[in-house]
């Protein structure tokens, strides 16, 4: 293998965390998925039958770390994460709409 100007590839799936969302976190939230905006209504109501409440983030791209550029920026662009916790668990006064 030629290692001359190449650089190595980084790939996602070598631990890359999709989004970091910190204060969701803090206030019992749990990121379930991120999918397109089309599927989330369906994946609300199933979490919200299942006893959870549900709130959507859309994506940034500063999130994505510095292993992802131009990968992030169309993620973002596409799609939007679901995040759930157990109904009542609001601690904060924050409430998810």
């Amino acid at each position: 293998m030629n290692h001359g100007d190449a650089s190595e590839a980084i790939y996602c799936s070598s631990g890359v965390q999709i989004l970091e969302a910190p204060a969701l976190a803090a206030d019992g939230w749990e990121r379930r998925t991120v999918t397109d905006p089309g599927r989330i209504a369906e994946l609300e109501t199933l979490y919200t039958n299942l006893g959870f409440e549900t709130t959507t983030a859309v994506l940034d791209p500063e999130s994505f770390g510095e292993a992802c550029t131009t990968c992030a920026v169309s993620a973002c662009a596409m799609y939007v994460a679901l995040f759930t916790r157990k109904e009542h668990a609001n601690t904060s006064g924050w409430s998810a709409t």
